[in-house]
């Protein structure tokens, strides 16, 4: 899909996203994210691909600099008032506006499947980390469960979707789902681009994992 459309999807439902977010992980997300974040170095800068509403960076304990990027304009308007010693940029995850070696560690919090090209991403993420630095991807599992939940979304959940988002906004969601990245095949690309994984957490009985990479 689009970059503008994708865009314009995530602003129009800015201020419905955390209600959203907290109602589709069961009021898991952030627990999930302080998990992926427990894994990190306190030391250092921090980068947040796709921030959203900041949330990831509210709860970051980095003694480094904090900086979100988004390319959608409202939900960094959210995450801004959240989170005022932050730094939020509107930028594409796939042409970062950063110096080579810019950060110790990079964040991607349910954001992976929705990205136009993991490759590219996965260059321009290398590029900024140090040396050693870590990437920490929380996302959905691609595997046998998936075709549940997006049963769940397209029936039971949907008139709720649609009240909250429209109907070509929800589809949209239960698309990216669809689009889901399984655990293997994530491992295979971050190799690929030159990191190597050091661990993987499962949540939510593997729905959701939290993958760990190192820059090599």
């Amino acid at each position: 899909m689009a970059k503008d459309i994708v865009s314009e999807v995530f602003s129009s439902v800015s201020k419905y996203y955390d209600f959203f977010l907290n109602l589709v992980t069961f009021g898991k997300i952030k627990n999930w994210q302080r998990d992926m974040l427990s894994f990190l170095s306190k030391e250092g800068s921090i980068l947040d691909i796709g921030t959203g509403t900041g949330e990831v960076l509210v709860q970051s304990k980095s003694e480094g600099l904090k900086v979100g990027i988004d390319i959608s304009f409202e939900m960094l308007k959210i995450a801004k008032g959240k989170c005022a010693e932050c730094y939020f940029i509107l930028a594409d995850a796939e042409d970062l506006p950063f110096k080579d070696n810019s950060f110790k560690n990079l964040t991607v919090s349910l954001v992976y499947r929705h990205l136009h090209s993991r490759e590219k991403f996965l260059k321009e993420a290398k590029r900024v980390l140090v040396k050693d630095g870590r990437l920490a991807i929380l996302d959905i599992n691609r595997f046998w469960l998936t075709p549940v939940l997006v049963f769940l979304m397209r029936f039971p959940m949907k008139p709720i979707g649609i009240i909250l988002f429209g109907k070509d906004k929800w589809d949209f969601f239960i698309h990216s789902l669809e689009n889901s990245v399984g655990e293997e095949e994530l491992r295979k690309e971050l190799e690929t681009a030159g990191f190597a994984v050091i661990n993987t957490n499962r949540k939510l009985m593997g729905v959701v994992y939290i993958t760990i990479a190192k820059k090599v």
